[in-house]
């Protein structure tokens, strides 16, 4: 069996390699890569999952009891899971960035600590936050301007003009969606690596995706539909649950057991463990994002091509 080698970064890369890199990636640094992940973001992402499980838990006994699940709880509660998913998801893809970054500096073997990883994180971590929020604030606003513009439109032009502006539209999300889903991440990623504020890293992630549209497409696609059976499966349990939960009563009450109390304590951790090995996974999609960028980079920039003719020399 061959010895493995450093991977390298700067390098074209195409469909298939783009890929195989990731997960020759992971393969190479399962244990320090996701034991950094579960000590830094497990925390967050836990008490993500709980808070989101027992929402669902709330909405589901509430819905059998035939009370309405929208009260002043349940906001409480989605205002809560939606800030902690927000945290999680941030130091999520800070903690994957600044671990690339490290096993690019470090020389190939030599262990990639959690505090080494720690620290880094620490160090950008507000550049990141303010990127996010920032770019969260923009997004919202764009989105309902764009919306209100589409609702004019729409009604302006009837019933037959709405129908073909939502078929526009969705051809339009069909299109740019996957490379959408790519551009935002590997914005980040520069932020992270350039310490460059989400505008000039976005503006650097859109020239270089110039001739490398359908390509992104297309990865993205295929990174998307193998994740979401990874995530379909950690979720299943609480899936067959819930079904089971609707339809039937999995215990009937006796001998002073509460079956629906014992039914929803059940159905809590199992939400809890779908979403954080679901909210783990993103990091899948944080590498390939990075990886693809840095293919694109390098066909750009030629600096990996640049170094190697240099050690020739």
């Amino acid at each position: 069996m061959a010895p493995q080698q450093k991977i390298e970064f700067r390098k074209e890369r195409d469909f298939s390699s783009t890929l195989g890199d990731s997960l020759k990636f992971l393969k190479q640094n399962f244990k320090p890569f996701f034991g950094s992940i579960i000590l830094i973001v497990g925390p967050i992402i836990l008490l993500t999952s709980i808070t989101y499980a027992y929402m669902q838990s709330s909405i589901l006994s509430s819905t059998q009891g035939n009370v309405s699940p929208f009260s002043g709880d349940y906001f409480l509660n989605l205002g809560t899971t939606f800030f902690l998913s927000m945290l999680a998801n941030i130091l999520l893809c800070a903690v994957v960035y600044n671990y690339m970054g490290l096993y690019y500096e470090k020389p190939f073997g030599e262990q990639i600590t959690v505090s080494e990883v720690g620290k880094r994180v620490w160090n950008n971590i507000g550049r990141l936050i303010a990127s996010v929020v920032t770019f969260t604030i923009v997004a919202i606003v764009v989105f309902f301007v764009v919306a209100l513009i589409c609702i004019g439109i729409g009604g302006a032009m009837g019933v037959g003009g709405a129908i073909v502006i939502g078929l526009t539209i969705f051809a339009g999300m069909a299109i740019l969606g996957p490379v959408l889903f790519y551009v935002v991440p590997a914005g980040f990623f520069v932020v992270v690596r350039d310490d460059v504020f989400i505008f000039t890293a976005l503006g650097k992630v859109k020239r270089y995706l110039s001739g490398n549209f359908w390509w992104t497409w297309l990865i993205m696609v295929v990174a998307f539909i193998g994740l979401g059976i990874l995530q379909t499966i950690f979720n299943l349990p609480a899936t067959v649950m819930v079904i089971m939960s609707t339809f039937s009563r999995l215990r009937e009450v006796s001998e002073g057991v509460d079956a629906q109390a014992t039914s929803s304590i059940w159905l809590i951790v199992f939400y809890t463990l779908g979403m954080f090995l679901s909210t783990c996974t993103y990091s899948i999609s944080h590498l390939i994002c990075a990886f693809n960028f840095m293919s694109h980079e390098e066909k750009h920039e030629g600096q990996g091509l640049l170094s190697r003719i240099d050690e020739i020399k």
